[in-house]
């Protein structure tokens, strides 16, 4: 493989990734409030069994669990507030990203649809009536309008550091 392919094999990889940023936040989100869902169905639910006991229990009562469910769901709504302020820049950094695209391209619509609308690429390939091969294409060409742009390389080598940076000596994300 030549050193050109090379490059752009792993300059598209970088841009693949940056552009992925809020697909990824929305996916933590929806985790978030499935989680948000569970507890607040778990503190809705009636306690099972009767209050009335003739035998004392063989084990201690949990007397916090109402408690506890509901500071869980108090740091799960935290957390869910946290994920759209995180949703909120990967959006801009994906259209900061693609605006050296013209507007109306097949190569703006299709990386939109993929990264901002989270779409397949089925979904993708059937909304603008053509082959799934047609799609890859005018989403490579895009990704090579990206690359070619200074201002955006320059941002792609930021994030890709900062991405080191987290990910620390080992490879491993340091991140709770």
């Amino acid at each position: 493989m030549s050193k050109k392919t090379t490059d752009e094999t792993l300059g598209r990889e970088a841009v693949k990734e940056y552009l992925q940023q809020y697909h990824t936040a929305v996916g933590k989100k929806r985790i978030l409030e499935e989680r948000h869902r569970v507890l607040s169905s778990e503190l809705r639910a009636p306690s099972t069994g009767s209050a009335f006991r003739l035998t004392p229990p063989t084990k201690p009562t949990k007397t916090d669990g109402s408690v506890s469910v509901v500071f869980r769901i108090s740091e799960v709504e935290d957390r869910i507030e946290e994920q759209r302020e995180e949703m909120a820049k990967a959006v801009l950094n994906v259209m900061d990203l693609i605006d050296v695209l013209p507007a109306n391209s097949t190569e703006r619509t299709v990386v939109e649809m993929r990264h901002i609308d989270c779409r397949g690429w089925d979904k993708i390939a059937e909304a603008l009536y053509m082959s799934r091969s047609n799609v890859f294409n005018y989403y490579n060409a895009a990704l090579d309008k990206i690359l070619e742009n200074k201002r955006n390389r320059k941002l792609l080598e930021e994030y890709m550091a900062r991405k080191q940076q987290r990910a620390g000596p080992h490879g491993r994300n340091n991140r709770p």
